[in-house]
């Protein structure tokens, strides 16, 4: 195989992100549960995702490695994700959006959480807000990796025993936003493709064509 043929197959397994819809929410393996504990069992994903995306815009990101999905996130307003009033750490700041989880490998979440910033402070908001878990529940942001990424602690309370913690990312300016970005994205080992050399494609043709048996 020519390095170009390689190179080209190479990019189909570099993940990509995109925003998920209503038509493919059932496609995205955990999002079901996910969906169903923060709205209470009221929706499904694909319910919840065709009513929050009319009322509010884009409310979730996930990771594809061609067929296979890496991780996702999923936020909206506070108002499609009732069981956040179940937390005794808020209330939620009037100008941010409601983190309610982030899925994958720290390296998927980072990513992740760089889209899910970009795409707020592109729609006007001042911050986005999660309620973590400082004991690393399921369906809950662990609260850890919160902190670790430069979100401040807001609030702590406890539910039934156990700790969350309210932890807040302020945008402020879009120079802000770019360094937090770079921050996030610098702790990842992202793949390194080397380009195909100049001329390789017609090389490669010559080669073909040199080497096929004469009809």
């Amino acid at each position: 195989m020519s390095s170009v043929g390689r190179s080209v197959r190479g990019l189909r397994f570099i993940p990509s992100v995109a925003e998920i819809s209503a038509a493919d929410a059932g496609e995205v393996p955990g999002l079901e549960a996910v969906v169903s504990h923060w709205t209470e069992g009221a929706l499904s994903a694909g319910e919840w995702y065709a009513e929050v995306s009319e009322a509010w815009g884009t409310a979730g990101f996930a990771v594809r490695r061609g067929e296979d999905v890496l991780g996702f996130a999923v936020y909206g307003p506070l108002t499609h994700l009732p069981r956040a009033g179940r937390y005794p750490v808020g209330p939620v700041g009037e100008d941010a959006a409601l983190l309610a989880y982030l899925e994958g490998d720290g390296r998927t979440r980072r990513r992740l959480l760089v889209r899910v910033m970009r795409d707020l402070k592109l729609r006007g908001f001042g911050g986005v807000e999660a309620i973590g878990s400082d004991a690393g529940l399921s369906r809950h942001v662990p609260t850890r990796f919160l902190l670790e990424s430069g979100w401040k602690p807001v609030r702590r309370g406890w539910r039934a025993g156990l700790a969350y913690t309210l932890a807040r990312a302020d945008f402020g300016d879009t120079v802000e936003v770019g360094q937090r970005a770079r921050g996030l994205m610098g702790r990842m080992k992202l793949p390194v493709l080397k380009a195909p050399a100049p001329g390789a494609l017609a090389s490669g043709r010559a080669t073909t064509a040199s080497t096929a048996s004469p009809r």
